[in-house]
């Protein structure tokens, strides 16, 4: 059990300390403990006598109330927050950036898998961990934010894929139902996240305008637009149905709520094997928008406005310029 100890704690300095200093801690562990019986008592922490702090539960009122926190993003910041919290056992005040550095290694790899989480996911919960103490040093619950050197984990820059023409024909041919086919060419022609196709409802498509109305992310509501073959689709889709939920898509069964995300999903997953398109998401549809309405000459801006996003450079991420394009638009301005 003693080389076990000393192999896990070593693990949880990664990141945290050099390499050569962490074999040079193993060798002292191994040292130190030879004749002791090391056993682990429990898998699961133990704090009976620990309470949260109340600045804990007026930091989620004040998002709350902020309007900047959705029923799924509430969740993800307590499970973090109380995690943390509840892991160190610690007065507010005498938590330090080296406490936060070994709970963010230690929530950094799945436990399943032993496989480090994706960037993104690191980075998701540091802002989580970065807003709460920025917001305890705000209020004066701290005199000191010990997050401020908390950094975020470099992101892969390169584009993400999208669709070819042709593999967005052959999702819409392996199409079972006329919602299929709606929720495809609704995501194709407009660019919204799945979270704002199931929340819209059917008054916030104009079909003679070709509009939707999108509430996005932190609460905001914006503008998107769809194309001819996405109305005939959400129209035709619309025709078939013999319920009154007001949300524009709903289960096929009764009492036929409102889908979530998770059924999109798996909705767009079972198109695989007879489309013989992989890595089928919805998210991907996204980035094809977005591609194919750069490589068409629709200014960068227009594109930020339609899928919502605040920085330009989000943007241009979810973009592939095909090399044609940049090479006429080189011949253009340059020779």
């Amino acid at each position: 059990m003693c080389d076990s100890f000393t192999e896990g704690f070593c693990l949880r300095l990664q990141g945290v300390l050099p390499p050569e200093q962490i074999r040079a801690v193993k060798d002292l562990l191994n040292i130190y403990t030879m004749g002791f019986q090391i056993e682990q008592i429990s898998t699961e922490l133990s704090v009976p006598d620990y309470q949260l702090p109340e600045a804990y539960y007026i930091y989620m009122a004040s998002k709350e109330q902020d309007g900047c926190m959705k029923a799924g993003t509430k969740e993800q910041y307590r499970m973090c927050l109380e995690k943390l919290l509840f892991q160190l056992c610690l007065p507010l005040e005498q938590i330090t950036v080296n406490h936060l550095r070994l709970f963010i290694q230690d929530i950094s790899t799945d436990k399943r898998t032993g496989k480090r989480l994706s960037k993104s996911t690191i980075n998701q919960r540091k802002s989580i961990i970065r807003s709460f103490f920025s917001w305890l040093y705000q209020e004066e619950y701290i005199s000191k934010d010990p997050s401020v050197r908390i950094k975020p984990e470099k992101n892969d820059m390169r584009p993400r894929t999208a669709y070819q023409d042709v593999q967005i024909e052959s999702l819409r041919m392996a199409c079972k139902t006329d919602r299929e086919r709606a929720i495809i060419d609704l995501l194709t022609s407009s660019g919204i996240r799945v979270a704002e196709c199931v929340g819209l409802n059917i008054k916030d498509v104009d079909l003679e305008r070709r509009e939707i109305v999108v509430l996005g992310k932190g609460e905001k509501w914006r503008t998107s637009y769809i194309d001819a073959t996405a109305v005939v689709s959400i129209r035709k889709y619309l025709d078939s149905r013999n319920d009154d939920n007001p949300a524009l898509f709903v289960s096929s069964r009764k009492p036929h709520k409102r889908i979530s995300p998770s059924a999109v999903r798996r909705c767009l997953h079972k198109l695989t094997p007879e489309s013989g398109v992989s890595d089928v998401i919805p998210h991907r549809f996204r980035h094809t928008m977005a591609t194919t309405a750069i490589n068409r000459g629709m200014p960068v801006e227009s594109v930020q406005a339609v899928l919502g996003h605040s920085e330009i450079s989000t943007t241009m991420r979810y973009a592939h310029v095909a090399k044609e394009k940049v090479k006429a638009d080189h011949a253009r301005f340059l020779q």
